[in-house]
């Protein structure tokens, strides 16, 4: 960037010297015979040695010149180069401010989404337990209570009359129609 703008205001700096000199020299040509003349006489009269100091001094004037610009224009883009430091700095601390807010809300929603999981298993509820519908209340043969007891031990009749057994662990049970053992709960043990 710098490189570039430097040599577009050279290439600008001698466009403008080789224009004043065209310029320069028309004018000469426009007098006609007698301007030529009056400069050659000009330039009799001034010795060489004045013509190299004024050479020198204007090739000195010249390089000046081209050093002021340069630094000048060296300052100019120093400044756009600290604007655009400090607007990329900006940036990258609003990114980060964004970041940082992104990774709170995602921390945010897993321990709302862990509550939420939490509460979920406390508060659940739990469907009732499905009556038998297979059972009808109604008991099974004595052949089939036979057959499906087999030497468990007889303890009583329930309310409903059906025959109830201990098994070996103590569990206690009555055989329905369908020729199952249906275990009783522990409040209605006999």
């Amino acid at each position: 960037m710098k490189n570039l703008f430097s040599l577009l205001f050279m290439c600008f700096l001698s466009l403008a010297v080789l224009t004043t000199t065209a310029q320069d020299d028309k004018k000469g040509s426009k007098g006609g015979s007698k301007g030529k003349a009056k400069t050659e006489k000009a330039e009799k009269k001034e010795k060489p040695e004045k013509k190299e100091k004024a050479e020198k001094k204007e090739k000195a004037e010249k390089t000046d010149k081209k050093e002021k610009s340069d630094k000048k224009g060296d300052a100019k883009e120093k400044a756009t180069d600290k604007k655009e430091k400090a607007t990329d700095k900006k940036e990258k601390a609003t990114d980060k401010k964004e970041k940082a807010t992104d990774k709170k809300e995602k921390t945010t929603e897993k321990v709302d989404k862990k509550e939420k999981k939490a509460n979920d298993k406390d508060n659940t509820v739990k469907p009732a337990p499905k009556p038998n519908t297979k059972d009808d209340g109604k008991e099974a043969d004595a052949a089939t209570k036979k057959k499906v007891a087999g030497a468990d031990k007889q303890i009583g009749k329930d309310e409903k009359g059906r025959t109830i057994f201990q098994g070996p662990r103590g569990g206690q049970y009555y055989i329905n129609s369908n020729g199952n053992k249906t275990y009783l709960k522990a409040d209605s043990k006999l």
